[in-house]
């Protein structure tokens, strides 16, 4: 019986499952291996490396296809340019979408376009293409500001060194940069006389200037000038000359208006910020009503100076229009006779050159498209991507076609865009109230 049990046991342990396998990283009851097994595998580990004669390396022209095989596989939704469709670059098959955000990040610091070739509203309004700005380098940067800065420092002595000998007015502050012109400055001054606040302009006098600086021709500007008043024409009160340090200035007075200009107005900006920046992003036209009064206000300070024996004034942009009490009103006047040229120059001269008297239409032109548009027109004459641009404006778009596309193959005058309908019927309640001057300049 004893024998029975001993036997039942141990078949019972041998079919038990041991608590511990090979697979137990800490088993301490395995069954260790005799040392030939490990003389073995000693032998096998230790062999010498293979020569690169040795080497079983694919022939040339399996590793070639399997090389064309990666490329097409990674270059089917590429666009030519090493950028898939989706704008994610894709190496040897795979998408990396990280490589592609640096990539992106990269090319927008260095060309300030985004890598996806869709087009904005905003580079179709300006006929569909983009805007690449180089960005500068740091010490660009540094020395195009020590350069302002001392060119802000010449010019408020050049400031001082004027009121010292006209106690007149006195200096408040140095505006920003508001304008175009890189060498104008701007001041706010007190006139000490009339108690009232006036802007001063300081600008190097233009190696254009066919006018000699003198008192006689001084007095002689400041008569024309105090000759040209008009409703819609903004008073130049007093001009100098001054000479600071060997060079000459013009220094020029004007009434002080916080309102800012027509570009102010169609851009919704702050008059006294500066120029770089208020004028960035496109912005809404103005009302088709407002439009067709200040038109009408411009073509007849236009008519006015023509009258008067005045040259074209080829400095007309909304820019040099000032908004008083809802009133437009030109200024820059003083441009035409020292030499200066404007900004848009090049663009409306292109235009202009085979018929210069027809100046001041062109560039009516352009300020009537910028206030229904919402940006300037960069380009001589609208293209038909322009004018689709202000097809809310169709009255406008008729005026524009008059001017740039006439029948005749010319340009119409002053005279004959005060005729169109869309200017006819305003109450220019401004003209009936101040009696014109009966001056004739010769």
């Amino acid at each position: 019986m004893f024998n029975l049990y001993q036997s039942i046991s141990r078949k019972e342990e041998a079919e038990k499952e041991p608590q511990t396998t090979g697979h137990d990283r800490f088993c301490t009851h395995q069954e260790r291996l005799p040392r030939s097994y490990y003389r073995r595998r000693k032998s096998t580990m230790t062999r010498r490396a293979k020569s690169a004669s040795e080497l079983n390396t694919p022939p040339a022209g399996s590793a070639k296809l399997a090389l064309r095989k990666k490329r097409s596989s990674s270059t089917d939704e590429e666009d030519g340019t090493g950028l898939s469709k989706t704008g994610i670059v894709s190496i040897s098959g795979e998408r990396t979408p990280l490589l592609a955000n640096r990539l992106d990040s990269l090319a927008k610091l260095f060309s300030c376009v985004a890598l996806s070739p869709s087009v904005t509203n905003s580079s179709q309004g300006h006929g569909g293409r983009y805007e690449y700005t180089a960005l500068e380098a740091d010490s660009n940067v540094h020395e195009r500001l020590e350069l302002e800065r001392k060119a802000r420092e010449r010019a408020q002595n050049a400031c001082q060194h004027y009121l010292r000998s006209c106690p007149r007015y006195t200096l408040l502050y140095h505006l920003n940069d508001i304008g175009s012109r890189v060498d104008k400055h701007w001041f706010v001054v007190r006139d000490t006389s009339m108690k009232t606040e006036r802007l001063l302009t300081l600008v190097p006098l233009s190696p254009n200037c066919a006018i000699e600086c003198n008192p006689s021709t001084r007095g002689t500007i400041l008569e024309l000038f105090l000759a040209l008043q008009h409703p819609y024409i903004y008073p130049v009160l007093d001009l100098d000359f001054r000479d600071v340090s060997g060079q000459t200035f013009v220094v020029l007075v004007l009434p002080f208006n916080n309102k800012g200009s027509l570009k102010d107005l169609i851009y919704k900006s702050r008059w006294q910020e500066d120029w770089r920046q208020k004028y960035g992003q496109r912005s809404a036209g103005l009302p088709v009503s407002q439009v067709q009064r200040l038109g009408r206000q411009i073509l007849e300070a236009l008519l006015f100076l023509k009258d008067r024996g005045f040259p074209p004034c080829s400095h007309l942009h909304s820019g040099n229009i000032i908004l008083q009490n809802g009133v437009a009103r030109l200024t820059g006047l003083e441009n035409t006779l020292l030499g200066h040229t404007s900004r848009i120059h090049p663009v409306i001269w292109s235009r202009a050159r085979t018929e210069p008297p027809a100046v001041d239409s062109i560039c009516f032109g352009h300020v009537l498209f910028e206030m229904c548009a919402g940006y300037e027109l960069c380009t001589p004459q609208p293209s038909q991507g322009h004018l689709l641009d202000i097809r809310n404006y169709p009255q406008v778009v008729e005026v524009l076609e008059f001017i740039f596309q006439h029948p005749e193959r010319r340009f119409p005058s002053v005279e004959e865009l005060l005729l169109c309908d869309f200017f006819r019927n305003i109450d220019l309640r401004e003209m009936r109230a101040t009696p014109l001057p009966v001056i004739a300049i010769i």
